[in-house]
């Protein structure tokens, strides 16, 4: 039986594969309309987007559905196929660094540490040989003490506190809570050898930045094209645009793990996103050839000099924090 108001099952019996199926319809919307609007996105460049904008919002998948969807895909796929094997492989990496922590006796003073740890030999290799310029601190920056690495481990086998070791790395008495913190990660990172945690961290936030980078880019938009629209009209192009650039990730992936290509061909991936920008401005806009290529050019510069070099600035110093 069915409801008269909004045709559903009156006694539709709740299983997972119904709760499963619920789910993909109510937020990925995964029906004949992906698939409709998989070839216009990839072959007629603005078009979805102008189409959105005049009202035909029934044939095509929404904009906001089509980005979500491409997204968690292309980052399930970055995620268990390239993130998982370099975590591997870096881990592999540091814990193969030969440490070998020089045997003091636990009633060895700290003074007494600090006149005989100099003379213990070093036997990390060069890439752990020193900390160098790790801390310099003054009223507005920082960076580590130059510290041997055989005295930090040797540090640490003592079990020393902890205070005393990130003091010894230059960390000062007066120090802000930022400042302690990013002296402790230094330390930590150091004591752990692991970069599965920190990349762990990066890697999960990405899906957030680049949901924060889309708005800045429809933001830029709005400069460049502010007689064309408000701004919600550059958001619907730009879901779209990010849409196909991570449909286009996503199948330089999967080429790369069928057969390694050839570092031209993923630089012909790269160039087709810059190329699709231009052809997208001129069907959305409604511009000419000369105006589109200039102020694809103005966008991409102005976009990958400033806004993404912040963004992976910022990411990387949250996911140090964080992890």
């Amino acid at each position: 039986m069915f409801c008269p108001y909004c045709g559903q099952q009156t006694k539709e019996q709740l299983t997972v594969g119904l709760l499963f199926y619920n789910t993909i319809i109510n937020y990925f919307s995964f029906d004949a309309r992906f698939f409709k609007s998989i070839p216009p996105l990839l072959f007629k460049p603005g078009y979805l987007a102008k189409t959105f904008i005049e009202g035909k919002r029934t044939t095509y998948l929404h904009p906001a559905q089509l980005y979500l969807f491409l997204s968690v895909l292309f980052f399930f796929l970055i995620t268990t196929l390239v993130v998982s094997e370099n975590i591997k492989e870096l881990d592999d990496a540091l814990t193969n660094i030969p440490i070998a922590l020089p045997e003091i006796e636990d009633s060895l003073s700290v003074n007494k540490l600090n006149e005989n740890v100099l003379n213990i030999e070093n036997q990390l290799l060069s890439k752990t040989d020193s900390l160098d310029s790790l801390l310099k601190e003054d009223s507005n920056s920082i960076a580590l003490r130059k510290l041997s690495s055989s005295k930090l481990d040797s540090l640490i086998g003592i079990n020393a506190p902890e205070i005393q070791i990130l003091m010894e790395m230059g960390m000062k008495e007066n120090a802000g809570l930022l400042k302690q913190k990013l002296y402790s990660q230094a330390f930590k990172f150091y004591k752990q050898r692991s970069a599965s945690t920190l990349l762990n961290t990066i890697n999960e936030t990405l899906p957030l930045a680049f949901f924060i980078l889309l708005p800045i880019f429809a933001f830029l938009l709005q400069l460049l094209f502010f007689r064309r629209g408000g701004y919600a009209n550059h958001l619907v192009f730009s879901f779209y645009f990010f849409s196909f650039v991570f449909f286009i990730f996503t199948l330089q992936l999967i080429a790369n793990l069928i057969i390694d290509i050839q570092d031209w061909i993923d630089f012909l991936f790269i160039l087709s996103i810059g190329v699709y920008l231009t052809f997208s401005f001129k069907e959305f806009y409604q511009i000419g050839w000369s105006t589109s290529i200039i102020k694809t050019i103005v966008h991409v510069f102005f976009f990958l000099l400033f806004v993404i070099p912040s963004a992976v600035l910022l990411l990387f110093f949250y996911g140090f924090i964080m992890y």
